[in-house]
């Protein structure tokens, strides 16, 4: 019966996993763009600059073509915000990263125009009343404070052009490659699928490999076996432990998903993230180059007395307890990794494929346990286990910190 609850707790992972691509899949499905004829302005709320320039530049240049009182504007650091701003990109054509903290979305009969950042007012206007638009134009001007020196144009071919701010507009375009037609973004392809794939999976397992949860399951494991627990508790046992540590390690990623949501810059977040794993990947490569350093990732002291009382319970409260106690204690051993690929897909991905991609992450993370525990089938394998990770731990460190370091360059450079 011990090892039908194991698979029960096992089985229930797989589905969390399966229902979380299937809702991503569903909300994507019902995403539906706006076939108004109606200029939409999204801003972030976290931007002093960007209500006045709204009020003083954008709409007095919307006038000028009849769409400044009917343009609608939405603040995309509010609950749905930033789901509908990339519902609109999408359609729109617009990258993933070329983004910014304030979009224009201006319907202009047979071609759309798309402005993004403080364009000057003298540029819009010159856009605007362009004769002949291409069939899907950007400018963008990301420069907030003082005079700007320089401006991009794309016109959804190519690579964006920069020019100084005093080029004339129909030169400038002369220089660009246009597209014929605009080909809206399917979210349900590149970017998410093609791109981001690879960097979740590879991130999980990475982070799987983690030091601080290894050691102590390889210590529940040996100590339940020399207290002479049956085969069949101990899958029980070790079963409800990954459980928790998945459930714990999910909570965590999505309470920092929406707080990098609702950040002004998400693409910025992400950088920071990305420089956040080469930091912390420094830490480990320097707790191998010097283990006496008092700088370390590891689960706190007084964490290790409480896990070490509770093991002796052997229950299954208890289990849950250690679980609780080690997924928040060990998150900073890798959470550098978590952190970076969660404001990665926070600014790459829409919330239901980031949902989607956060419950695939974690099931991934816990899959390591999961093999460990089916793997240790008598106590002198569990014993020998646990001391191996002893002997091995600083090289199991250098080699976490080298392949975060690296991690960390390939999102900022690469990815990002």
């Amino acid at each position: 019966m011990s090892r039908f609850r194991f698979l029960g707790v096992f089985g229930l992972l797989v589905s969390i996993a399966f229902l979380g691509l299937t809702h991503t899949v569903h909300a994507e499905s019902l995403a539906l763009a706006s076939a108004e004829d109606v200029a939409h302005i999204f801003f972030s709320g976290g931007c002093a600059d960007c209500w006045p320039y709204l009020e003083e530049t954008l709409l007095p240049a919307l006038s000028t073509v009849n769409l400044a009182e009917t343009a609608e504007v939405h603040d995309f650091t509010r609950p749905g915000g930033r789901a509908q701003l990339l519902e609109m990109s999408d359609q729109a054509g617009l990258p993933r990263d070329i983004a910014d903290s304030l979009y224009a979305f201006v319907p202009l009969g047979e071609s759309k125009l798309v402005s993004m950042g403080h364009v000057p007012q003298r540029l819009l206007e010159a856009v605007l009343k362009l004769p002949d638009r291409p069939a899907g134009l950007v400018i963008w001007q990301p420069q907030m404070h003082g005079e700007p020196m320089e401006y991009k144009l794309w016109a959804f071919a190519g690579e964006p052009q920069t020019f100084a701010i005093d080029t004339p507009l129909s030169r400038a375009l002369s220089q660009l490659e246009i597209a014929p037609q605009i080909t809206p973004v399917d979210s349900l392809a590149t970017p998410n699928l093609a791109a981001m794939l690879p960097a979740v999976v590879v991130s999980a397992l990475v982070d799987s490999i983690n030091p601080c949860a290894f050691a102590v399951i390889l210590l529940l494991l040996a100590f339940l076996f020399t207290l002479r627990q049956a085969r069949g508790r101990v899958l029980t046992l070790g079963a409800v432990y990954i459980g928790v540590i998945f459930i714990v390690y999910f909570v965590i990623g999505l309470g920092l998903m929406q707080a990098v949501r609702i950040s002004s810059d998400p693409h910025f977040v992400a950088r920071l993230g990305g420089w956040l794993l080469i930091g912390l990947g420094a830490v480990n490569l320097q707790e191998w180059l010097w283990p006496n350093t008092p700088l370390k990732l590891h689960m706190p002291a007084s964490a290790h007395g409480k896990v070490n009382s509770l093991l002796k319970k052997t229950s299954i409260p208890a289990t849950i307890a250690i679980g609780f106690i080690v997924g928040l204690c060990t998150f900073p051993c890798s959470g550098g990794v978590y952190v970076s690929i969660i404001t990665l897909l926070a600014a790459k991905t829409t919330y239901a494929w980031g949902l989607g991609y956060l419950t695939l992450y974690n099931f991934l993370f816990v899959l390591p346990l999961v093999g460990i525990l089916l793997a240790v089938g008598n106590r002198t394998t569990a014993k020998q286990l646990a001391q191996w990770e002893r002997r091995h731990a600083l090289r199991l460190r250098l080699w976490f910190g080298l392949v975060m370091v690296a991690l960390g360059v390939i999102i900022l450079w690469w990815i990002i």
